[in-house]
């Protein structure tokens, strides 16, 4: 009973020292000690966090954008251990950083981690580019660093426009003359900028793959022969890491081959020989690996083949040949994929493509073939049931002997139709029963009579298309003709 009440003299004791200081410093030493002997909790329990806090906004007011500064550091490290009141705890800070504080050099160790942990709640003009300059500025101070990126992102509201900044203010590492330790600065920025990634979730903006493509040529801009190639290397896992993880947040961005244009940068910055060195030893690689090999994927379930992404695929495993073997092993299970796409992606992209082309010829499959024969014969069928009907007729008054010839005809049709059927039901093949209907156009399922047209959402069927059942799933031989709806 009497430790619970020495205990609380000793906090009334050390919020008073706290409520009547002048020096900010002395302040942020007593939080410390506090935390460090698990006080703190005592120490801002109730209204009194309030009281600190507006003790050391006051003395901040007093003080020059340098004391604000440490203001800000201070109010970090205690709303750190605010459990949830840190919105209490900076209440007041957009007013008091209203203009730009100097350099987080001013602080010491953590201090610094902390002030960048309460810029996420700064409002300033200046904070955007506060913070591509002070992430560039810092040496070793890598919480910090990571905190900068965080708000960083926030203010420019995407990664490609981050990444943007970051290149157009690269020039301050200039003044490292020394290549590999700026080479080691470089590959911190990146390193905490793929960490600040994974806690935000915002937009990854326009082209990222570009902007990242970009920043990576400015920073490695120099000589990079004199460089050891492991710094070199370390760069360029980091940037990587940026990379995966920006497709790890819009996998849409992996379909286009701008994406990697930072591995094309990556090898020819460090050269086709460290190059190969490089690739055979890299964790990056093979994550991105994986990304461009199910994108390709994708697109060839599409029926289509990109020649720029082969050359990304090309550049990560070292050559089109470990590229094709890649790519088997890859597409192994899909058996969904049009033989033709398959194999030019196979092969490397080296295969000639083959591919049924917008002229509307059925392929020669005995299947092809008897599909095509059955689309004939359906789409002449009431042509063939009405001369039968009422032209014949008419004929027999007027002209006998072109109605016997019209009979034999339409009978020959009729006997021609029902093989057709018989061999079609045998195959398993039917028609897809759309002539005439209104459909959404999908250039993968429809044949746009005069090729395909940009832009058309809705077409007519003007010819049926051939289906086929094979192990349980239908298959389109002949796929419909289509027209834009007028």
């Amino acid at each position: 009973m009497v430790d619970g009440h020495e205990q609380t003299i000793s906090t009334s004791a050390i919020l008073r020292t706290v409520l009547t200081t002048t020096d900010l410093r002395q302040v942020q030493e007593i939080l410390t000690a506090e935390m460090a002997q698990q006080k703190i909790q005592a120490l801002i329990k109730g209204a009194n966090l309030d009281r600190v806090c507006n003790r050391i906004y006051e003395l901040a007011e007093r003080g020059d954008q340098e004391t604000r500064l440490t203001a800000a550091a201070v109010l970090g490290r205690l709303a750190a251990v605010a459990r949830g009141r840190e919105a209490q705890v900076f209440a007041r800070l957009p007013e008091m950083l209203a203009f730009e504080p100097p350099s987080l050099d001013a602080l010491k160790g953590d201090e610094r981690t902390y002030a960048a942990q309460s810029l996420r709640h700064a409002r300033g003009g200046w904070l955007p580019e506060y913070c591509i300059r002070e992430s560039l500025a810092l040496d070793t101070a890598e919480n910090a660093r990571k905190e900068l990126f965080v708000t960083a992102l926030t203010c420019y509201d995407s990664v490609s426009s981050t990444l943007a900044a970051l290149a157009n203010h690269a020039s301050s590492l200039n003044a490292i003359e020394n290549t590999e330790t700026r080479y080691r600065r470089v590959r911190r920025i990146f390193t905490q900028l793929s960490d600040a990634l994974k806690e935000w979730q915002g937009a990854v903006g326009e082209s990222p793959g570009l902007a990242l493509s970009d920043c990576l040529e400015v920073f490695l801009r120099g000589n990079s022969e004199t460089a050891d190639s492991q710094v070199s290397f370390s760069v360029l896992e980091g940037a990587f890491a940026v990379l995966a993880r920006m497709i790890e947040m819009r996998f849409s961005h992996a379909l286009h081959a701008e994406m990697y244009a930072a591995v094309e940068q990556g090898k020819k910055a460090v050269g086709v020989f460290a190059w190969s060195e490089y690739i055979a030893q890299s964790e990056a690689i093979v994550r991105l690996r994986v990304d461009m090999l199910e994108a390709a994927l994708v697109i060839a379930r599409q029926n289509r083949t990109d020649i720029r992404i082969m050359g990304a695929l090309s550049a990560a495993f070292g050559s089109r040949a470990q590229v094709g073997v890649a790519i088997k092993r890859h597409f192994k299970d899909a058996r969904d994929l049009d033989p033709d796409v398959r194999e030019w992606w196979s092969s490397g992209g080296e295969a000639t493509s083959s591919r049924r082309t917008i002229e509307h010829k059925v392929g020669n499959t005995e299947d092809q073939q008897i599909g095509a024969l059955l689309v004939e014969v359906e789409s002449n069928k009431d042509a063939m049931e009405k001369l039968g009907r009422d032209a014949i007729p008419l004929f027999e008054i007027d002209d006998p002997v072109l109605a016997s010839t019209l009979k034999r005809a339409v009978s020959g049709y009729m006997e021609m139709a029902q093989i057709a059927r018989r061999l079609a039901r045998m195959r398993k093949l039917t028609t897809t029963s759309l002539r005439g209907a209104r459909v959404e156009y999908n250039p993968l399922e429809h044949e746009m009579l005069g090729g395909h047209q940009p832009g058309v959402r809705k077409v007519k069927v003007v010819r049926d298309g051939v289906q086929k059942e094979f192990a349980g799933k239908v298959k389109t031989l002949v796929k419909p003709w289509v027209e834009p709806e007028e």
